[in-house]
């Protein structure tokens, strides 16, 4: 298999497994957003202190409360039953930022509210079922605006407390993680399938490395250089014919 063929299968695998993760981490966060918006400061409770942070130092939202039941009016005198039933009452705040409109009349106290500036009249508007599922109902709020310190409370029934600043924050962080996790999961998902399939086509077009010889290429005009061979001369070895006329002459 050729090299980039190896390479971008890799790749593309591990892209592949990270954008399931993401998807998983994703996936996970909304079960996270179902505890985070159903946490409770206190949970059917008559009485309890709760701390407000007031991070910035500008004031607080507050404090919302529930009770079980139902939005009905059987007296029809136009006030929810379950707000005439349930008195609340804050024995303790901090002070409050009077900028906030109606936060220096409220003074920290409890007051009756189920939809913005219609405190609990009965109508078909002014209904809160964002915690139907624990068969819950809003009846009103406390410490609206109110700066760093403890908040008390008694009730002559049972309540459930919500921290409205910090279940939103909650909330915040499960939903940057969610669509951290699906968008970040999606796109490598994406690109890990994209090197898988660039991978695979060229693992079968291309050929391995080792197959790749070295081409020769002819010199130009399609000429043939011959080798030529030097020509080698005999040496000649030239001899005197002896001389059979004349016996040599000397001696005694």
């Amino acid at each position: 298999m050729h090299t980039a063929a190896k390479v971008l299968l890799i790749i593309g695998t591990i892209a592949t497994v990270i954008g399931i993760v993401g998807f998983a981490l994703g996936a996970g966060q909304v079960d996270d957003l179902e505890d985070s918006w159903n946490t409770f400061e206190f949970e059917d409770a008559t009485n309890g202190t709760i701390m407000i942070e007031d991070v910035d130092g500008k004031g607080d939202a507050g404090l919302t409360f529930w009770v079980k039941g139902v939005y009905e009016d059987k007296d029809e005198d136009g006030t929810w039953d379950v707000c005439q039933n349930t008195e609340v009452t804050i024995t303790e705040s901090p002070d409050v930022n009077n900028s906030w409109e109606w936060a220096g009349l409220l003074d920290g106290n409890f007051y009756y509210e189920v939809q913005a500036n219609q405190q609990c009249d009965a109508n078909d508007r002014n209904t809160n079922y964002d915690r139907d599922g624990k068969g819950l109902v809003k009846i009103g709020r406390a410490c609206w605006g109110c700066y760093e310190g403890n908040v008390s409370f008694e009730s002559n029934q049972s309540v459930w407390v919500t921290y409205d600043e910090k279940v939103g924050e909650k909330l915040g962080d499960d939903i940057g993680i969610m669509i951290l996790g699906f968008v970040g999961g999606f796109g490598s998902i994406c690109c890990g399938v994209l090197f898988l399939i660039i991978g695979g086509i060229m693992a079968l077009t291309m050929k391995d490395n080792k197959d790749q010889g070295m081409m020769y290429m002819p010199p130009a005009g399609n000429q043939m250089l011959s080798a030529q061979t030097p020509a080698v001369t005999p040496n000649q070895t030239h001899m005197s014919q002896p001389d059979f006329g004349k016996p040599p002459q000397g001696g005694l």
